[in-house]
């Protein structure tokens, strides 16, 4: 027959209370099986002794965001490849990240629209312009371990290097950052996208 020792509870266990975020309030931590690291807010930097956010010596305040060629580098990528087609599911986002690559994106039906949703992870810090066929679809960026909204940079028309890409949609992204990028609704089943990041 089993008793407790001295007929005594155990004590419970106080729940472990939330860790702090040390890159706050300039920043948020990322926590990955590689080591903890700080995505810091624009105009600060990672520091190197620890995990905080510190000013950066090398920002200037940018006066809008740049668009560099405005298109014409992507526009290249309509005519040369590489060529990929994703498709929206329920399931999973498909990923979007591949290098200098012309996506054919095709979207799912929701209600009597189309939406999809679709992965894209950072591989530098930066501009990086989403270029469109449509003007019309709507584009968000959400930090994908957050889930918050990546507010746009700029959004424009890009210099008619060719029609297969329209639109450009500006934002300032993270080395290492997981995004999704969600299109629609709309009324088009199929678009063509470019996600370029300009040094």
């Amino acid at each position: 027959m089993l008793t407790a020792c001295d007929g005594e509870d155990a004590a419970p266990i106080d729940d472990p209370s939330p860790q702090e975020d040390p890159c706050e309030p300039h920043g948020h931590i990322h926590r990955e099986p590689t080591g903890d690291w700080c995505h810091c807010h624009r105009g600060y930097v990672a520091a190197e002794d620890g995990l905080a956010c510190v000013p950066d010596p090398d920002h200037t305040p940018g006066q809008g965001f740049d668009f560099g060629d405005n298109g014409e580098h992507a526009c290249w990528h309509v005519t040369n490849g590489p060529f990929v087609t994703v498709t929206a599911s329920t399931s999973r986002d498909p990923r979007v990240d591949d290098f200098h690559t012309y996506y054919t994106v095709q979207l799912r039906p929701e209600g009597d629209q189309y939406v999809g949703t679709f992965s894209y992870k950072a591989f530098a810090s930066g501009n990086f312009v989403v270029y469109l066929s449509h003007p019309e679809v709507p584009v968000t960026l959400i930090e994908t371990a957050l889930q918050s909204t990546v507010e746009q940079a700029g959004a424009q028309a890009t210099s008619g290097h060719c029609d297969s890409l329209k639109h450009m949609v500006g934002y300032e992204l993270t080395d290492r950052v997981q995004y999704t990028v969600r299109l629609g609704p709309t009324s088009l089943a199929e678009l063509n996208m470019v996600i370029e990041h300009l040094p």
